[in-house]
């Protein structure tokens, strides 16, 4: 295996078959404990952490294409051109060739920068704005009622397409067969085979039905209602543009720190190198940072000899980084396992691994509640810049924070062990450098309010 093969090489390929023995055994769990909930998580969750294990932490991004065609799996993000930004949650359906943009089914967020003309066609109307925050949800059927969105349910029940529009910032015109209707922050309207026309409401943060909608049909009642939702959605959205937008600056930061390192021929600095400033810049933003090692090829964290010697290192050095390594992923999952096993009461977590389990406790965080999972990346970040106490030892902590602090806390102690054998510099090179297999996860939840 050349250094190419391995450069490549991010995490273990969960086995075939691997997803379908999780979700057998949970069913099997769900028979012997009685306990229904605990069982369809651990059947669902751990489905989606096999997943995880492949694709690592996050939200997803498609890279810009000036043509494409994504379908949500789950919630994610995709990069249109160089002004738009979608944020389609699962189920929902874009694509696009140039400047032509469709959207024939689902719930999509979109930001577009100002600039000219851009139109988003539905099956059931066109979305056009010049620069805005507005929000798309088009129902085709009845099979939509399943789906989260009250009007994607309410409204997707009729054979014809229609859509929801709603805006947060800027101007919006949504048109139809000769109908045109413009609206701004705070608006919605709904087209489809009766045309084009506003939803009775006074905004997106205060919604109540007006008259015309009491006494209207039962999809009015539910367009309606379901502008309300819009206010919690844009909330989050707006929070998470937020974080991206501060990782944009930060990321252009360090961009221009690496060109002018290289430029003194120096070598660049790992981003996941965080000192003791790093760490409090990245509280104030909100985010976290954490790099361990994986197992590699051989499933064992063994370097091949060409890795080593891109490192500087001898041949006898291998055990040394081996050993190192095997004791760092010994102190994680000695802490994640116990957490992720008492998370879903008792469930033998022992062959899904440490990447598996920390999706588990991530998704199990935020089904119970945004605001925890949001405030326990703030609280790792904040004690590794050492801006408030790590919790004690047996302290009643959230088990998401405590395995993100285990996680964040291992460049330091791998620093620390291969110190003592080969020298601080050399750690270095092997903790922060390019060769090797890493696991590599960033999680941003914006700052805290007032700052």
């Amino acid at each position: 295996m050349d250094d190419r093969e391995l450069d490549a090489w991010d995490a273990e390929e969960p086995p075939k078959g691997f997803a379908e023995r999780v979700v057998a055994a949970a069913r099997r769990e769900e028979s012997a404990r009685s306990k229904p909930r605990a069982a369809r998580v651990f059947a669902g969750l751990l489905l989606a952490a096999a997943m995880a294990a492949v694709i690592g932490f996050g939200v997803h991004r498609t890279r810009v294409d000036a043509h494409g065609s994504v379908t949500a799996d789950e919630r994610q993000e995709v990069r249109i051109g160089t002004r738009a930004l979608a944020v389609l949650e699962k189920g929902a359906h874009v694509k696009w060739d140039g400047d032509a943009i469709e959207q024939d089914e689902g719930d999509v967020f979109w930001r577009v920068e100002p600039g000219a003309r851009f139109v988003v066609h539905t099956p059931a109307a066109d979305v056009a704005v010049k620069g805005t925050c507005f929000r798309v949800q088009v129902g085709t059927g009845e099979d939509d009622m399943e789906r989260r969105s009250v009007v994607s349910g309410a409204v997707g029940a009729v054979i014809a397409a229609t859509a929801m529009v709603g805006v947060y910032e800027g101007k919006v015109a949504v048109s139809h067969a000769g109908q045109s209707v413009d609206l701004v922050a705070g608006q919605s309207a709904s087209a489809g085979p009766e045309g084009v026309r506003r939803v009775a409401g006074q905004g997106l943060d205060e919604v109540s039905p007006g008259p015309a909608a009491a006494s209207g049909t039962e999809g009015e009642k539910a367009l309606t209602a379901a502008n309300a939702n819009l206010a919690d959605s844009v909330r989050d959205y707006r929070r998470k543009l937020e974080a991206l937008e501060a990782q944009k600056k930060k990321l252009e930061k360090e961009l221009a720190e690496a060109q002018q390192k290289l430029t003194d021929g120096g070598p660049p600095k790992s981003e996941y190198e965080l000192t003791p400033q790093d760490w409090k810049d990245l509280a104030k933003q909100g985010e976290l940072r954490m790099r361990v090692p994986c197992s590699g090829p051989q499933n064992d964290f063994s370097y091949t000899p060409s890795s080593l010697n891109k490192l500087g290192l001898a041949p006898q050095d291998a055990p040394i980084v081996q050993a190192a390594f095997q004791a760092s992923n010994a102190r994680t999952w000695g802490t994640v396992q116990p957490l992720c096993s008492q998370a879903l009461n008792g469930a033998d977590v022992s062959k899904i691994g440490l990447q598996a389990c920390m999706s588990v406790l991530g998704e199990l965080t935020r089904q119970q509640s945004n605001a925890t999972y949001d405030e326990d990346v703030r609280q790792v970040t904040e004690i590794m810049a050492g801006m408030r106490p790590a919790p004690a030892p047996g302290a009643a902590v959230d088990p998401l924070l405590r395995a993100y602090l285990a996680m964040a806390s291992e460049t330091q102690n791998i620093q620390n062990d291969l110190s003592q054998s080969l020298g601080p510099d050399d750690a270095r090179r092997v903790v922060f450098g390019d060769a090797g297999c890493w696991w590599n996860s960033s999680h941003g939840v914006g700052p805290r309010d007032g700052q």
